[in-house]
């Protein structure tokens, strides 16, 4: 009996020490919930004291007030300075959208320089292909650019950046020691740098992003609270990819290159003509004998032995343009082919291996328009002399066609087959011929519609594009605070956690 009586004694104290353990987790509970709350409550010494130091505590990143003394805080460290973090975001944000807004608006630019370096390392690749790769590249450029500027995603963009850095930087050194290409194409069109400049300017950058890293998240402030940025990113994509389609598709809206709307086309490719007072003595006459060519004056002709090879004006050597054109037997004859009176229609071809047969409808049908409105037509083409025939045995092309280089037909116009207006040698618009509607081809060629009449302004189309976006982007900065109190508070709470990884 002794030994049963026993036992119930060694259970009983057990079942007590367990509803000990039991009440103490229940107010240790208590006092956490108790603390989340603001409300005071009652609670062991032990759990108080936990609930004090963990008050005490301040967030990572968020700095204590003055004179706290705090062994378990984050510190900056003794290099950092919110006064240099906010000139790197700008300075080195502003680089980036730079560059990728440059890239972006005039897509063909930044395909023509891949496939430049492509050609350069031998490795041919399909167009589709490098277009989805320029389109990304200057997305990602100006993005995280635009975010690092404002001070969204504050460890996301500049690690990010810095990894493009990874691959941009042995690239431009690279270039600077092998030099492959004249120009980097870093920022398109805009802005031209030599391949030194890229690589220590690339240098600079490596080591503001390097610091940026480091000390980007020390200053929490930006122009944007986390939980909304995202916002802000796809508002800054989203006009990347619109500029990006229409440069491709139809023209750059912003033309950085050497011929832009309202440029003189006549006068640029007649400097240096001294018009009515040109001598024929000025002229030359170039023949070739054993493979050598040899020039002579027109009162100084060779013997029969030679062959004449084409004319020199002396016009085109004093000209600054570098834009020459060629007829089929290769004569230089850019004074005669552009007209300073009147309207007149360039077919711009600057890849006649990449012509498109369909597209010759729509050509003819626009030299019949110019043609009745009193004006002319010529089509410009990269080419030999051979293809140059094949294109008009192929087009069944009434207009006179000529060669030019095909550096000087990408500045004058972009795509694989673009048309130029002018009207008295001035350039009014330009337009790749994918961009033309059937119905308006169509009233072109039966006289319902002028090429006069159409009206293009690619300029306010960018700026009512840009207006839009960045009010977008004001009002979001302005009205987040309202925006932030439709969110539920643990959406809320998810959302800034998620931005801040």
């Amino acid at each position: 009996m002794s030994a049963v009586s026993e036992a119930p004694d060694n259970n009983v104290i057990p079942s007590a020490d367990t509803d000990a353990d039991a009440q103490q987790s229940v107010d240790a509970q208590q006092s956490v919930d108790a603390q989340q709350s603001g409300v005071s409550a009652a609670s062991p010494a032990v759990s108080t004291a936990s609930s004090v130091d963990s008050a005490a505590s301040p967030a990572i990143g968020v700095s204590s007030p003055a004179g706290s003394d705090n062994s378990t805080q984050r510190q900056p460290g003794k290099y950092y300075c919110p006064y240099a973090v906010v000139a790197l975001r700008i300075v080195v944000g502003a680089l980036f959208v730079m560059s990728g807004f440059a890239k972006a608006v005039d897509p063909w630019g930044f395909i023509f320089k891949i496939e430049e370096y492509l050609a350069a390392w031998e490795m041919v690749q399909p167009r589709t292909i490098i277009l989805v790769v320029a389109i990304a590249i200057s997305a990602y450029e100006l993005v995280f650019g635009f975010l690092l500027m404002v001070g969204s995603f504050k460890r996301g963009a500049p690690w990010l950046l810095m990894l493009s850095m990874a691959f941009m930087l042995p690239l431009s050194a690279y270039i600077w020691i092998a030099n492959p290409v004249e120009d980097c194409g870093c920022f398109g069109e805009m802005w031209s740098i030599s391949n030194t400049a890229t690589f220590w300017k690339n240098v600079a950058i490596v080591i503001a992003l390097g610091y940026l890293c480091r000390y980007n998240r020390c200053l929490r402030r930006g122009v944007y609270r986390p939980t909304i940025q995202w916002i802000a990113l796809s508002v800054a994509l989203l006009y990347t990819i619109l500029i990006s389609l229409y440069g491709y598709n139809i023209q750059p809206m912003v033309d950085f290159r050497s011929y832009p709307v309202g440029t003189d086309l006549y006068a640029l490719l007649n400097e240096g003509d001294s018009g009515e007072d040109a001598d024929d003595e000025d002229v030359a006459m170039v023949y070739e004998r054993d493979g050598v060519e040899q020039q002579f004056s027109i009162y100084d002709l060779p013997d029969s032995t030679w062959t004449f090879v084409r004319r020199v004006s002396p016009h085109a050597v004093k000209r600054d343009s570098g834009f020459a054109i060629y007829d089929v037997d290769s004569e230089d004859v850019t004074d005669y082919t552009i007209s300073n009176t009147g309207d007149m229609l360039i077919l711009v071809i600057p890849e006649s291996n990449r012509v498109d047969i369909a597209y010759t409808y729509a050509i003819n049908e626009m030299d019949k328009a110019i043609r009745r409105a009193g004006g002319s037509m010529i089509a410009l083409i990269a080419s030999t002399p051979e293809g140059l025939a094949r294109w008009i045995d192929m087009s069944m092309a009434d207009y006179p066609c000529y060669i030019v280089e095909d550096t000087s037909l990408k500045q004058l116009a972009r795509g694989q087959m673009s048309m130029v207006y002018l009207h008295d040698g001035v350039i009014k618009w330009k337009r790749a011929l994918s961009a033309f509607q059937f119905d308006v081809v169509d009233a072109l060629g039966n006289g319902d519609l002028s090429v006069a009449d159409i009206k293009v302004d690619d300029k306010w189309n960018f700026y009512f594009i840009t207006v839009f976006a960045a009010a977008l982007l004001l009002l979001l900065a302005l009205t987040q605070e309202f925006i932030l109190r439709l969110l539920p508070k643990k959406q809320k709470k998810q959302l800034t956690l998620q931005s801040e990884k």
